[in-house]
């Protein structure tokens, strides 16, 4: 058995990063490199691209937060992913200790009461003695420009700044291999950008790695020993600042604009001054002669930059309206209600099996994911087979007709939820609301009463995402901080402690947040009856509504018969 001092003597080996399965090219060479990419401690790799090109998302799968699709990621001889004999892939607890990861607002990550507890939430998966922790403490502390007494504050009582300072203080506390740092800068500073900067650099002579996503090329550039300018198509130019700064172009190609100072330091460059001296935008922008020769952007980067793919236009876009917004919110709510009553008139096997294959089918045709309902219909089906299986225990007997009858109600509702967890994907808070007014609107006014009850409702649906997302934080926040592994047996007691209490504590705070809001919007007050939003259903919403009722008919029938 290892003890804390030996375990953190090993992870704080410097170790490389390497990364297989995708496209990539060093400095002005066309062809793909078949090798894998391999990222050395001891360097800051910045990696650079236009928006929406998947920085972020190449950042979470360094940090094992999304799928690798393809990538093959390794801490030193650790992979970040690893199969178990049935082929499902798991991460890797090693691997994991190998990295700190601060995302893009980490500030959103925070949630206990002091800043103490914060960094040794942090630290707490390497074990380190009360001396260590102390120290790496320190060092955090002193990263972001505090000191001790910052240790007794509430993060949640913090400006906006104070937090994010607190957040990347947490991120620097993990004697981690590397640190993964998505737009550190952002919200920070002149000072902090310099005290961000020496750190950094501090952490580079240790041996340390830094993977850093940064829009401001000014100030990570500097820092950088090697560049990753990531384009739209996905693959992945390695470069080094001296390389780029010869061919400025390339931030073109990437699909970002070439800021002035930097063409001015490439004309400066051309004309044999070295590239150290150059990587600042101020010595460029004091070269004033070059500056009256530069007045606007190379040509080869204004046509590149024309020429950007389609996919940046997609990503830049909307997202398109589902085709189920175009229903009446009426409509939607009335067919759920007659679907609904269909299926819970079911009492066998053979009619749960068609009100199963018609919900399948209606979400098909609607084109309905329910992909970021996972976590919850998982658990609900999980919880209806150990309930049944509960009641079907006896002293040595399993009751197999126990069994199916205590599951059959439970899938019952199952189907149901699947069909309600549409409304909030199809249905806007709005809609909704215009909705319910428009019912509950008599001869054109809205008495004060269904104003709540609008209200209450419409908070409700909204909630429902809400509250999702806030337990998927705290799940991003349980494996990059807590580094606990799904699927692990006590993964779920872990959840419990380590979730539960600050889930619970984030939701208060956010309600009294909602609460000051509509305080401010007037809502504590007495409401004056208004009109009601007009709403008209047209011939689609008719036909809806009459195939919903002619659906529960059949179900009824069918479960008669």
């Amino acid at each position: 058995m290892r003890t804390a001092s030996g375990q953190e003597r090993e992870e704080n080996r410097p170790v490389e990063l390497c990364i297989e399965g995708i496209g990539w090219r060093t400095g002005t060479s066309g062809d793909m490199s078949g090798a894998a990419l391999t990222l050395y401690p001891g360097q800051v790799i910045v990696l650079a691209g236009g928006n929406g090109v998947g920085k972020t998302t190449w950042l979470e799968k360094l940090a094992g937060l999304r799928a690798p699709e393809g990538m093959r990621i390794r801490y030193g001889m650790e992979p970040l992913w690893q199969e178990n004999r049935w082929g499902k892939k798991r991460l890797n607890a090693s691997a994991l200790l190998r990295y700190s990861y601060a995302p893009q607002s980490p500030e959103n990550g925070l949630f206990s009461r002091t800043l103490s507890e914060e960094l040794k939430y942090s630290a707490r998966p390497y074990r380190l003695s009360n001396e260590k922790l102390d120290e790496r403490v320190s060092e955090a502390l002193e990263a972001v420009g505090w000191h001790a007494d910052w240790l007794a504050r509430d993060p949640y009582r913090m400006s906006g700044g104070e937090r994010r300072r607190a957040a990347l203080a947490a991120s620097f506390v993990p004697p981690a291999s590397w640190l993964l740092l998505d737009e550190p800068s952002a919200g920070v500073d002149g000072d902090g950008h310099a005290r961000l900067g020496e750190y950094l650099m501090g952490l580079k002579k240790r041996g340390i790695g830094i993977v850093l996503v940064s829009h401001e090329l000014d100030w990570a550039m500097p820092l950088a020993d090697s560049v990753l300018l990531l384009d739209y198509e996905g693959t992945v130019r390695r470069c080094n600042p001296a390389e780029l700064l010869a061919h400025s172009e390339w931030l073109a190609e990437a699909g970002m604009s070439v800021p002035l100072w930097l063409e001015i330091a490439h004309k400066l460059h051309l004309r044999g001054i070295p590239a150290e001296q150059l990587w600042s935008p101020d010595s460029a922008a004091g070269a004033v002669a070059v500056a009256r020769e530069v007045q606007a952007a190379p040509e080869d980067a204004r046509r590149l930059t024309a020429e950007a793919p389609a996919r940046r236009l997609r990503n830049a876009a909307e997202t398109a309206k589902h085709r189920l917004g175009a229903f009446d919110p009426r409509t939607i709510w009335f067919s759920y209600i007659l679907l609904s009553l269909g299926i819970f008139a079911q009492n066998q096997w053979g009619g749960i099996a068609v009100a199963g294959a018609l919900t399948l089918s209606l979400l098909a045709a609607g084109r309905i994911s329910l992909w970021r309902w996972r976590a919850l219909l998982r658990t609900y089906a999980l919880l209806s087979v150990f309930v049944s299986a509960f009641f079907a225990l006896g002293w040595f007997t399993f009751d197999t007709d126990a069994f199916i009858g205590t599951l059959l109600p439970f899938t019952r509702t199952y189907l149901v939820l699947l069909l309600g967890l549409c409304i909030p994907l199809v249905m806007t808070p709005l809609s909704l609301r215009n909705a319910l007014q428009k019912l509950l609107t008599i001869r054109g006014r809205t008495p004060a009463f269904a104003h709540r009850l609008i209200l209450t409702v419409t908070i409700m649906i909204r909630f429902v995402p809400v509250l999702v997302e806030e337990w998927g934080r705290f799940a991003r926040i349980d494996l990059s901080r807590g580094k606990m592994r799904p699927g692990r047996p006590w993964a779920f007691a872990s959840k419990l402690k380590d979730m539960a209490l600050p889930f619970l504590l984030s939701i208060f705070r956010l309600g009294d947040e909602i609460a000051i809001a509509l305080e401010s919007r007037g809502v504590a007050r007495d409401v004056r009856p208004t009109r009601a939003a007009k709403l008209r259903m047209a011939a689609r919403d008719y036909g809806a509504v009459v195939g919903s009722a002619l659906l529960m008919f059949g179900m009824w029938a069918f479960a008669n018969r």
